[in-house]
């Protein structure tokens, strides 16, 4: 299947089915695709034109720790699809995703290189990995091992040294998820080379910011993504393809706890670009600028009304500099 252009495939041997021949690959998870991801896609590019060979990335899901340690297995900072559209964007020609089961986590290292890469029609000519990645049953394969395999195979090799932020950071999909969850969205921004983002499909609420608070959102049912603290926040939603300046407050909606009971926390986006029409079913992506204040009760929603006008008027301020920011 495709992504935007983007050729998808469970295996390096099914690539021969649309012409390609020869491959440059880079391996890894690659959650988030940050400046980490971007550095080891920068080299297989250049992998790949030293070698007249096509650009792949090959990932996996779902990510291999929830098979290995389901109990500390991270939540996905990008959905799968948005994953591989910036993979591409990046430079993969091709997005190779192997299913990630009990039995391919206890392939040793020699039976996972076969299994992935080799023994089919196309053939591999080079391969590159973060330098600390590790494979195979008990993480036993490590770039040590791909060098000395690629001396025994006539692949080329080239394993990547971690990068990090000006301050010291190693930019790794654990620590951006660790700066959202501190609500730390500059240091996350910094990681990612891009404002951090949530996605999700827009469903109906209870609709008292139409109906009592003179500023109807949209409420984002989140399918992945690292939540920040919650409160309010400035930042713009994406819709079909259209970047529009929003307001957004993430939280349980404690003003209207008396009324409606508990309510599960949730994403509501309130669009300032004179946006028109239903957003209900839409899939939409939450770039998160700026963090504005935390989330509070009100006595009343006339005062919380009046609050979100100060928001409101925050934010334009805030957005106006960062409308063709990234």
């Amino acid at each position: 299947m495709t992504n935007e252009m983007i050729l998808e495939t469970e295996s390096v041997s099914a690539l021969s089915r649309y012409g390609i021949s020869s491959v440059a690959v880079a391996i890894g998870v690659f959650d988030g695709v940050h400046l980490g991801h971007r550095k080891l896609l920068t080299e297989l590019l250049k992998l790949a034109e030293k070698h007249h060979a096509v650009p792949v990335a090959m990932t996996f899901f779902p990510h291999p720790r929830e098979l290995v340690s389901p109990r500390s297995a991270p939540r996905l900072l990008l959905p799968t699809e948005e994953k591989i559209r910036m993979l591409g964007k990046f430079g993969a020609a091709a997005v190779v995703s192997i299913h990630f089961t009990r039995e391919f986590a206890s392939l040793a290292p020699n039976e996972f290189l076969d299994s992935c890469l080799f023994g089919g029609e196309v053939v591999v000519k080079g391969i590159c990995v973060g330098q600390k990645w590790r494979f195979g049953a008990g993480a036993s394969g490590d770039s040590v091992f791909l060098k000395r395999k690629a001396e025994e195979k006539g692949f080329a090799f080239v394993p990547v040294a971690e990068l990090r932020t000006p301050e010291g950071t190693i930019i790794s999909s654990t620590a951006i998820r660790k700066a959202v969850t501190e609500g730390n969205l500059k240091l996350a921004a910094a990681m990612l080379g891009r404002n951090y983002s949530l996605f999700g499909t827009v469903e109906e609420g209870y609709h008292n910011a139409s109906r009592k608070l003179d500023s109807p959102t949209a409420n984002l049912a989140l399918r992945d993504g690292i939540l920040p603290p919650n409160g309010v926040y400035a930042g713009f939603a994406h819709v079909d393809g259209v970047r529009y300046p929003a307001a957004m407050n993430l939280g349980v909606s404690p003003t209207f706890r008396a009324e409606y009971g508990k309510i599960d926390r949730r994403l509501e986006l309130h669009l300032l670009g004179g946006f028109r029409g239903t957003l209900y079913g839409k899939h939409l992506q939450a770039e998160l600028v700026s963090f504005i204040r935390p989330e509070r009760r009100f006595a009343t929603p006339e005062d919380l009304k009046e609050q979100i006008r100060n928001d409101i008027e925050t934010i334009n301020l805030l957005l106006e500099g960062n409308c063709n920011g990234k």
